[in-house]
């Protein structure tokens, strides 16, 4: 049943990370560990699977997971009993923005270990534009963090509470394959075109 609440988000996403959340959702069906959590499992996972770098063994990712939202169960509770919730959200982007900046460097730290083949990487993509708490790790920078958060939710509130960008691909890779388009194009018309053959003519 809880499985519904990241069906959708499952379903937006391109084949590999499909198939690596996909396994992740199948193993916390099974996960005992959650059976009175699910609901707020779930739903942290949902917020973040376009954001996760896919590096970390499915296991380990799991074990993240729920270490991470039972000790953030009451400060996600209270974001998903907020009736602004409801209308945005977002808003739980405020704690689970917090596990990806954990989750990313984990990967990174294990990557620099060499425990994290690079023929196995798969690439990681901030979409454009990029919100600041994207580039800001709250347990390295907590104050810069705070202000980040307070950078966005104030952007929030002067657009009606509609995010800057919408989840999925990135819009920035569209536009640098249309620029690249155009630009050959362009080359294409500077060309000398071949000079046309002339007709000799009886006299």
């Amino acid at each position: 049943m809880h499985k519904k609440i990241i069906e959708k988000a499952l379903g937006q996403l391109d084949a590999e990370r499909a198939t690596y959340f996909g396994a992740v959702v199948n193993k916390l069906e099974e996960d005992k560990r959650i059976e009175n959590t699910a609901n707020v499992v779930y739903t942290v996972l949902k917020d973040v699977i376009s954001d996760l770098p896919i590096y970390l063994e499915q296991k380990v990712l799991i074990n993240l997971l729920i270490q991470f939202t039972d000790g953030n169960f009451h400060r996600i509770k209270k974001v998903m009993y907020d009736p602004a919730f409801i209308h945005d959200p977002t808003t739980i982007r405020d704690v689970t923005g917090e596990f990806v900046h954990q989750v990313v460097k984990l990967s990174l730290e294990k990557h620099e270990n060499g425990d994290i083949d690079a023929a196995e990487l798969s690439v990681h993509k901030l979409s454009w534009p990029y919100r600041d708490t994207d580039v800001v790790d709250p347990e390295d920078e907590p104050e810069e963090w705070s202000e980040a958060l307070a950078r966005s939710q104030k952007w929030l509130a002067e657009n009606g509470g509609v995010d800057r960008r919408k989840s999925g691909a990135a819009r920035i890779d569209d536009l640098a394959s249309e620029k690249a388009k155009e630009d050959e194009k362009l080359e294409k018309d500077k060309a000398p075109k071949e000079a046309e053959k002339l007709k000799i003519t009886d006299l």
